[in-house]
């Protein structure tokens, strides 16, 4: 050994020592500040979460009482009416009756103009004592366009507690105005705010832009009214920051606000920085003190490491020399090895053949017979067995070793595999090699495994599968047994992948491949072709095809009821259902590729209606996917060789006028005749054929509003267009039509986009981003099949709208069904608020429209007014109205 080199070694060891001081300081520091990092963030995005939240809340909140006020003027008949005509007990229980609908407000009131009391919701009626904030009934008055307004807190001296002051002001037949007014408890509104949401430290405001607080959580009871520093409007556009004084301690802070619907309200979160990092504290504390254990142990163990090099330095440097090559030779060998004499005795081993045998060891040593060690290795290779097994056994082996016959492999009782070779001196004596192959032999099997087995459910893949469906199908024409087939789809899968991630997805592929074994017999097959599609293989059911076919629908049944039960993925229940296609196998050699087409055709038969059941392979519905693909190819060829043309269904104004009309495609079939586009346009949205369809749909619109530009008669027309979700969802949307504007040399006021609900909450943001550049360029936007989604009134007032269509659901059953008589009304309301126009669709009597049209609805689309027709008969109709109007 060269003498400097346990110099060098401590100068390494003392070099390792330093990094390792340095690495754990820097890694505590780095995690500190990271875990510093993340609480801000944590809190940040707690903070504008709740803001969300809360101006959603808040924001129907405010709707509801905004209703309830406007909607006095239709409970009482003001505007039919004078001051002195309403009956106060009368009116007084309406409001009652009113007020019980809205479980926040405490009362509601009719006041005139010097604030005296005409009828009330309070018991006391027209009696009840009000006591107004300074100015509040004045600047109500005031408002030119009657608008909600919001009083400052006052103390109630009827309740002791502090209250809000909705009102609006409403006109009487004789021009003379009077106020509605309702009174919210600050409480209620606090919960609604919060909406028991626990946040460590939030502060939370609701407050004019000019900083005017009405209410706070935690409440401010010392104080009445209150002014907050700085107004919400001056602080960092840039976003929320750490450095905004909270808005009720004053401390350092995350603010976020979010302005309401109501005049200038905001909404402020507020989290002082620390609150933010309390549990940050006690992280940083625990990390220093691991760090500061650490640098303990690595201290330590370098003082250790660098003692214990002094006192071997010496043992080394005595037998260095003379071990120095036997042992590098030894000690550098992947294999253990045994040497024997010609007397088959033990004469030197290496350290890997004791970690292969390590019960060896304290019997090993010069000059033992190897019969002894084979006996030991009997005791451990064959626990279990007898004493002739093992000495039978014994004998085998020194057997082989008079005549090596090559390489052979032995399995140890720990699953380990070793490859054994043997070759013989030139002194007559052995050299055995021992290899430990158990990793060779685990990754052939692996490869093995992902040949023929699913990675994820480790069911057979679809290579297995088809081996496994030649043979049972070869094995069937022999014994006339028939078998089935069972092709599963799981229901909205996507959508699980798509909200809950890949990993929730895997986790329930998993548990649904434990439930398909649990239902099948052992010698029946369950596979995963990919995704979420399984294949169930049953053999040997029945010789008879309707006994097999029982038995198959049985199965699926169970599978059914088994699937159908909740899954536990993580923190989340989760119900999923399946569609399973079924098909019988035997009688004839079949394809493995034509059955499972078979199965999978029945299993998009189940989707087709309504999912989560059971369907038997058909050979009509090969027939009826052959005509769906026909018509698909139809309706390419009908594209390209101009096949459809335009109808239009024209809208009306109550007073008779044609303001519009829509455009509704026809497809001019050169054997059919003309077909409705009910017929053709769910497949044109499931082969996406929609989408140069649409376009056509658009272009031809256009160039229609551009040819009437000429003719006094028609310039005035609007277009509607009905734009389909895969259309809007397209990245050049928005400039191809400009485009198609641009080359007709259409109007773009007259043009109006209807847009389904769904499609419009599919994806909000990029909803608003592409309206607001085509509302930029004039054309206007129409809300189809209103009142059938589940639209958000917070995201409705963030669009760019023009129009809310009625759908003809809720207008054919107009005054048959209750419900739709309260939704058509709702409706109206809200959109009057909105101020957006409303057409109702689907209008087929006079009682229909005559409703709308009490119910404050203008303009109108259906049958009683005009059916669908060709451009040229629309023409006639706008030329004899204009004729009417004009006579």
């Amino acid at each position: 050994m060269n003498p400097s080199s346990p110099a060098r070694i401590k100068i390494y060891v003392s070099g390792a020592v330093a990094f390792f001081l340095a690495s754990v300081a820097l890694v505590a520091a780095a995690l500190v500040w990271n875990a510093r990092q993340v609480a801000l963030a944590d809190s940040a995005t707690q903070a504008t979460r709740f803001v969300a939240g809360a101006e959603a809340a808040l924001n129907r909140s405010l709707l509801s009482v905004d209703v309830l006020l406007a909607s006095m003027d239709e409970l009482l008949g003001l505007s039919a009416a004078m001051v002195d005509w309403i009956d106060s007990e009368s009116a007084s229980q309406r409001l009652r009756s009113s007020a019980r609908q809205n479980l926040m407000v405490r009362y509601v009131a009719l006041v005139d103009a010097q604030g005296k009391v005409i009828a009330s919701s309070d018991a006391a009626g027209s009696r009840l004592a009000l006591d107004l904030p300074s100015g509040f009934l004045d600047e109500v008055l005031r408002q030119s366009v009657s608008t909600l307004m919001v009083s400052q807190p006052v103390v109630s001296f009827a309740s002791a507690e502090r209250v809000l002051y909705f009102a609006r002001h409403l006109k009487m037949a004789d021009s003379s105005r009077v106020v509605a007014l309702a009174e919210l408890p600050v409480a209620s509104l606090s919960s609604v705010l919060v909406q028991g949401v626990d946040i460590s430290g939030l502060q939370v405001t609701m407050e004019r832009a000019g900083g005017q607080m009405l209410l706070s959580v935690p409440s401010r009871e010392d104080v009445v009214t209150h002014t907050l520093s700085p107004p919400l409007d001056t602080l960092d556009e840039s976003g929320p920051q750490w450095r905004a004084p909270a808005r009720l301690s004053g401390e350092v802070a995350l603010v976020v606000y979010r302005p309401i619907l109501y005049q200038d309200l905001r909404i402020s979160a507020s989290i002082p920085q620390s609150d933010a990092l309390a549990s940050w504290r006690t992280e940083r504390n625990a990390v220093a003190f691991t760090a500061l254990a650490f640098l303990a142990m690595i201290l330590a163990a370098g003082g250790f490491a660098l003692r214990y090099i002094d006192r071997m330095t010496q043992a080394r440097l005595a037998i260095a020399q003379s071990k120095a090559t036997l042992d590098q030779a030894l000690e550098s060998m992947v294999s253990g090895f045994v040497l024997l004499d010609g007397a088959q005795r033990v004469v030197q081993w290496n350290r890997r053949f004791e970690e292969i045998f390590p019960w060896l060891q304290p019997m090993l040593a010069p000059q033992v017979p190897f019969r002894k060690v084979l006996e030991e290795k009997a005791r451990h290779h064959l626990p279990h067995a007898s004493d002739s097994e093992r000495a039978l056994w014994i004998e085998h082996r020194l057997a082989l070793q008079l005549q090596p016959q090559g390489p052979h492999e032995q399995s140890l009782p720990d699953g380990r595999v070793i490859q054994i070779t043997e070759r013989v001196t030139p002194e007559s004596g052995l050299v055995i090699t021992y290899h430990d192959v158990t990793e060779l032999r685990q990754a052939s099997a692996e490869i093995e495994s992902l040949a023929f087995f699913d990675p994820l459910t480790n069911l057979p893949n679809r290579r297995l599968l088809m081996d496994r469906m030649q043979q049972a199908t070869a094995a069937s024409v022999r014994s006339g047994q028939h078998g089935a087939l069972l092709f599963l789809d799981l229901d909205h899968f996507k959508t699980l992948n798509d909200t809950l991630g890949h990993e929730v997805g895997d986790m329930l592929l998993r548990q649904v491949a434990q439930r398909l074994k649990a239902c099948v017999r052992r010698e029946d097959t369950v596979a995963r072709l990919g995704g979420d599609e399984f294949v169930v293989m049953l053999s040997d059911l029945s010789e008879h095809s309707s006994e097999a076919a029982a038995y198959a629908r049985r199965v699926g049944q169970k599978i059914l009821r088994k699937l159908n039960q909740p899954y536990t993925l993580g923190t989340h229940t989760y119900h999923s259902t399946p569609s399973i296609g079924a098909t019988l196998m035997g009688g004839a050699m079949q394809p493995s590729v034509d059955l499972l087409k078979q199965a999978d055709i029945a299993m998009y038969q189940v989707k087709s209606q309504g999912r989560n059941a059971l369907c038997f392979f058909d050979p009509q519905m090969q027939i009826a996917i052959s005509q769906r693909a026909q018509l698909e190819s139809d309706l390419q060829a009908a594209l390209t060789g101009r096949q459809f043309v335009l109808h239009y269904q024209p809208q009306f104004h109550l007073d008779g006028r044609i303001v519009g009309a829509e455009a509704l495609i026809r497809w001019r079939h050169p054997e059919r005749g003309l077909i409705g586009p009910g017929h053709f346009i769910g497949v044109a949205e499931e082969s996406e054929l929609i989408v140069p369809m649409g376009h056509w749909v658009l272009r031809t619109a256009c160039e229609q509003l551009a040819v009437w530009q000429g003719d006094a008669r028609y310039r005035h027309v609007q277009l509607s267009v009905n734009v389909s979700a895969r259309q809007f969802r397209q990245r050049d949307f928005v400039a191809r039509v400009v485009e198609v504007l641009r080359e007709t040399g259409a109007r773009p006021h007259l043009l109006k986009l209807e847009l389904t609900e769904s499609l419009v909450l599919d994806n909000v943001d990029d909803t608003i981003a592409k309206m607001g550049l085509l509302k930029t360029k004039g054309v206007r936007f129409s809300v189809d099949d209103f009142g059938t989604g589940y639209s958000s009134l917070a995201y409705l007032t963030r669009l760019p709208l023009d129009q809310l269509k009625i759908d003809q659901s809720f207008v054919r059953n107009l005054g048959v069904k209750h419900t739709d008589d309260v939704i058509v009304q709702t409706i109206i309301g809200m959109a009057r608020n909105l101020e957006l126009d409303v057409i109702a669709e689907g209008v087929e009597t006079q009682a229909q429209k005559d409703f709308l049209a009490l119910h404050g609805c203008q303009f109108f689309q259906g049958y009683l007014m005009g059916r669908p027709v060709p451009v040229a008969d629309l023409e006639s109709l706008l030329g004899a109205s204009s004729t009417a109007l004009t006579a």
